[in-house]
């Protein structure tokens, strides 16, 4: 029996250099294209790089990159933060893009989303139940009037 052709190690171990190279590179902000040239593959052997690489990215390790994200733009604002309040216009649009992308990295939008829809069905429940209340409350009134009221075929015709 023939025995299986196996990848040397030194191959594996290259693939897997050129790998972590291209997550740095895309952690690094540049896109697919940029790192395609910076390293001179084609674009999709570096898709399947980086989603070869996120994929062996635990959760434990996801909530690393985001603590790492999240300092990263606590740097940035610190750096920014004294010309913004002091009117550079520039400067407070960069800090308005950070509290945005802290927001999108924290899951505040989604957060506040879904307390509005929350407090929305809240209020047209209530809308609701006081709608139907009403309704019975004037059914009932209505039903007394007509009870108050005396009977037409009841009246003497003698009178």
């Amino acid at each position: 029996m023939a025995r299986k052709k196996t990848t040397p190690v030194e191959q594996l171990h290259d693939v897997q250099q050129r790998r972590k190279r291209a997550l740095e590179l895309r952690l690094s902000g540049l896109n697919q294209t940029q790192i395609a040239e910076e390293m001179g593959l084609h674009k999709s052997t570096i898709s399947d790089y980086i989603a070869h690489a996120l994929a062996g990215i635990t959760r434990e390790k996801a909530d690393e990159y985001l603590q790492l994200e999240l300092s990263r733009l606590d740097v940035m604002w610190a750096g920014i933060w004294k010309d913004a309040t002091h009117g550079d216009t520039w400067k407070i649009d960069r800090a308005i893009a950070i509290i945005d992308m802290r927001a999108r990295l924290t899951g505040t939008y989604k957060a506040a989303e879904l307390k509005a829809i929350a407090d929305a069905k809240g209020t047209v429940a209530d809308d609701a139940t006081s709608m139907v209340g009403a309704l019975a409350s004037a059914l009932d009134a209505y039903a007394k009037a007509k009870a108050a009221e005396p009977d037409p075929g009841s009246v003497d015709e003698a009178a």
